[in-house]
């Protein structure tokens, strides 16, 4: 299995149409549980065809022997990039259940990184991650973030206060971790 980055696309629109009906995967990224299709639909329009200057966004694609056209699982974010201060937060959504675990979001996440630090010269990456995402808190660790934080009962979801971890990374800390960290992954293609 390699895992690769790529721009989203209309044909894109049913993968993303089945993780809204995934509670667990709408809970992680705090999409409304239950939004309608014909508004989940007018939302993805308007970012393929309006994307957010400060958002960069690509599908995670894994290709296998029996699929090598491809297969969307998910996606990743820089958000919030601001290039004057050099710096962006990450998000990783894995939306197929059965590739959760499986390693796609640290190949993902990486490729990622790869292209903030080194392509688009970002100094930080941040992420915050609710309590309860235990495999992000993970995979945010094993990719060499430091926790910097934590903001204590801060947002409600589900009718309970969570706490909000606060995750960093720079670039030095990148560039040193990347002679150990392993990219499994083809070169990402942006």
């Amino acid at each position: 299995m390699e895992v690769h980055l790529r721009p989203l696309t209309m044909s894109d629109l049913p993968r993303v149409l089945e993780w809204s009906q995934d509670e667990a995967f709408c809970l992680a990224n705090g999409w409304p549980v239950g939004l309608p299709a014909e508004q989940l639909q007018d939302w993805f329009v308007r970012l393929l065809n309006n994307p957010p200057a400060d958002l960069v966004r690509k599908g995670i694609v894994i290709t296998t022997p029996e699929q090598p056209e491809g297969y969307l699982v998910g996606f990743v974010d820089l958000r919030e990039v601001n290039l004057l201060e050099k710096r962006a937060r990450l998000r990783i959504a894995i939306g197929d259940e059965s590739h959760r675990g499986q390693g796609v979001g640290y190949a993902a996440g990486l490729q990622m990184l790869e292209h903030a630090f080194r392509e688009l010269g970002l100094e930080r990456i941040t992420a915050e991650v609710h309590s309860s995402n235990s495999r992000m808190l993970a995979l945010l660790e094993k990719l060499g973030f430091q926790r910097e934080g934590v903001l204590r009962q801060h947002e409600t979801r589900q009718g309970i206060k969570e706490d909000v971890h606060l995750f960093g990374m720079l670039r030095e800390e990148f560039e040193s971790a990347s002679s150990t960290l392993r990219l499994e992954t083809s070169s990402p293609q942006f």
